[in-house]
């Protein structure tokens, strides 16, 4: 299997660079008004991606699994929800369209690692019930996204994300003029709201001779006061692929003393990360957020990556991970998806929490890549001609449901379900239908997703849910905790949960989800709400 990914991988990436990919992929940098630079065009990011301008080789994934516990922290402690409770073990259970469920979940381990200073104490639907605040949870920001941006819009979405659980923006960044005004805005927000901000340099869009971009921008914002900091005062640095860019020499002559923690895509079969570039601190591992192939999330790339990284966690260096919970871009010259069935962002989470004494911190891609479909943030006007697919595609439920999970993978313990708590998510037409009007075709591996309509129900006690869209239906007796459900996808406007418990009703929910068989344009994102 190791080879067989590997190989696949390498096919995969060898495609994207044979294409010369000229569309924005990654949502990255706005295309509009006069007053902004000329676009700087994306490759894709996704597993075992590889990129045309560093020319990047990528892993294979391996069921081999070491774990070294870290000895380091972040230093982003803040005045930011102080308030912390103790914890309890939650129930989850993943359950099909049938009406039976099952219970299948374990205590995370609260050995300590990296510090968050986000402590949600709860929302409407759950609680906090450790003080334990040991790890970093980190959103990936595209800065190409955010011209319009004002102050007061920076400090709102940091208020938003920090109320989640999240610590910081990983600001992504490229040439753009305007953009250097909006990282100084974001980290200015960030120091007046107890958050944090950490440099993500695109180096599929600087140039791999531009030492100054980075240099200069290492030198401004490392002593900033909403700089993310590892325990040692380093400011924390990543990149967006880079591997083969620069040598070691090169990048150490750069970061000015950061703690350089890249999502390089080398190939690590063979030499470990540390060994190339003895320079890093860390290793991001991007392409964990989604399967390789056609089947659900699991630990594998994880693995791989911990065992052939070569780091030295007990001298402080880094292992960052991601979670996602969607993938689709539909522009010419690169049109595909990844797997997005069975319940990617809750089993990815799960896994999380599950080996948090492997990890240190957990990039969520993303809180604004429209261009892909990863958004959790709120849907902002400045889009990289990726309104067709995201405008009306609400990804904001994953972002309420993200308290949640920070809670316990910071901690160690499953937060306490309050109150019955609902997300349904689907998409609008079905995997086999035939567009109108749209001149590109189905996106490469169209048929990972099946026509099915994803429910969770975090409940607080047994009880009955029955889901109706159309004429497609299914009731499931639930029980405490985490029930994940599917069921056939059905040709109407909304979607209808229905939540009884000991013959009285607890809610019904009606999700402004619809699917439908005659699309005009491929649209291969999906819309969710959260409720009641």
């Amino acid at each position: 299997m190791v080879a067989l990914s590997h190989s696949f991988a390498i096919l995969l990436a060898a495609s994207f660079v044979a294409a010369k990919l000229t569309h924005p992929a990654h949502g990255h940098h706005h295309e509009a008004a006069s007053k902004r630079s000329a676009i700087a065009r994306r490759a894709h990011r996704g597993p075992g991606s590889k990129r045309a301008v560093c020319n990047k080789k990528v892993h294979g994934a391996s069921t081999t699994s070491t774990s070294s516990p870290s000895a380091v922290t972040f230093d982003v402690s803040s005045d930011l929800n102080s308030d912390t409770n103790s914890p309890t073990k939650s129930g989850s259970e993943d359950n099909s369209s049938s009406s039976s469920s099952s219970s299948s979940s374990s205590k995370p381990s609260s050995t300590p690692g990296v510090k968050g200073s986000s402590k949600p104490s709860g929302g409407k639907w759950w609680s906090a019930t450790s003080s334990g605040n040991d790890k970093t949870i980190i959103a990936h920001f595209i800065v190409g996204n955010a011209y319009s941006y004002t102050p007061s819009q920076w400090a709102s979405e940091i208020k938003m994300a920090a109320a989640q659980g999240i610590d910081a923006f990983a600001l992504n960044f490229g040439y753009d003029s305007w953009q250097p005004d909006q990282i100084q805005s974001a980290y200015d927000a960030a120091a007046a709201n107890g958050f944090r901000m950490l440099l993500s340099f695109d180096m599929t869009v600087l140039g791999c001779g531009d030492s100054n971009v980075i240099k200069s921008n290492v030198d401004k914002y490392s002593n900033h006061p909403a700089q993310l900091k590892d325990n040692g005062g380093k400011a924390i640095v990543t990149t967006f692929d880079g591997g083969n860019c620069k040598s070691s020499g090169e990048w150490a002559n750069e970061l000015d003393g950061s703690r350089f923690v890249p999502a390089f895509f080398n190939d690590l079969n063979y030499v470990s990360l540390k060994s190339l570039y003895p320079v890093v601190g860390g290793d991001l591992l991007w392409g964990g957020a989604w399967p390789k192939f056609n089947e659900p999330i699991s630990w594998s790339e994880d693995s791989f990556r911990i065992s052939h990284d070569g780091l030295n966690r007990a001298a402080g260096d880094l292992y960052i991970t991601t979670v996602s919970p969607w993938f689709f871009t539909h522009y010419g010259g690169k049109n595909f998806i990844w797997h997005n069935d069975d319940h990617l962002y809750n089993s990815r989470w799960e896994d999380l929490v599950e080996h948090r004494n492997q990890v240190d911190a957990v990039e969520i891609v993303s809180w604004n890549d429209y261009g892909e479909s990863t958004y959790i943030g709120p849907i902002g006007k400045d889009q990289p001609g990726s309104e067709a697919w995201v405008n009306g595609f609400d990804h904001r439920a994953f972002l309420e449901m993200t308290g949640y999970y920070a809670s316990a993978f910071k901690s160690g313990s499953w937060p306490s379900i309050t109150s019955d708590k609902i997300f349904i998510y689907g998409r609008p037409h079905g995997v086999n239908d035939q567009a109108s009007s749209d001149s590109l075709p189905r996106p490469d591996r169209y048929d990972w997703v099946t026509d099915k309509l994803w429910i969770v129900l975090f409940s607080t006690g047994s009880g009955s849910l029955t889901v109706t869209q159309g004429s497609s239906s299914t009731t499931t007796q639930v029980k405490a905790g985490v029930n994940k459900i599917n069921m056939p996808l059905g040709e109407a406007d909304s979607a209808t949960a229905v939540l009884t418990r000991g013959g009285e009703q607890v809610f019904e929910f009606t999700a402004p989800i619809s699917f439908g068989h005659s699309p005009k344009t491929y649209n291969f994102n999906m819309n969710a709400a959260a409720g009641p």
